[in-house]
């Protein structure tokens, strides 16, 4: 499984989706490992541009279900639960039907 976070240094809400990622990981049992993007990085894969900050993709996919299209330039990103950081539940959801059974 493969696990990326998207945003860009100065958002406010990375911090938040990072921590909330560690939780959902431990609560699972996974390894809290993943691949960070910074948006700001000349490096950064093109298809991870269009993603508001922060995202949270499972093996190429949006937590969110967002197609990844949603911004021409670096923006925040607000979620279903009215944050700018997807929650535990949300997270663990996800990496929980993604996971190998």
């Amino acid at each position: 499984m493969m696990i990326e976070l998207v945003y860009f240094e100065g958002c406010p809400n990375a911090d938040a989706a990072r921590e909330n990622l560690s939780k959902a990981c431990d609560e699972l049992g996974i390894a809290a490992a993943w691949q960070e993007w910074d948006q700001n990085d000349s490096s950064v894969p093109n298809r991870v541009k269009a993603f508001g900050s922060p995202s949270i993709l499972v093996n190429g996919k949006d937590i969110a279900g967002g197609p990844g299209s949603c911004c021409q330039a670096k923006s925040c990103r607000i979620y279903e639960n009215g944050k700018g950081a997807p929650d535990v539940g949300m997270i663990r959801a996800a990496l929980e039907k993604m996971a190998p059974s």
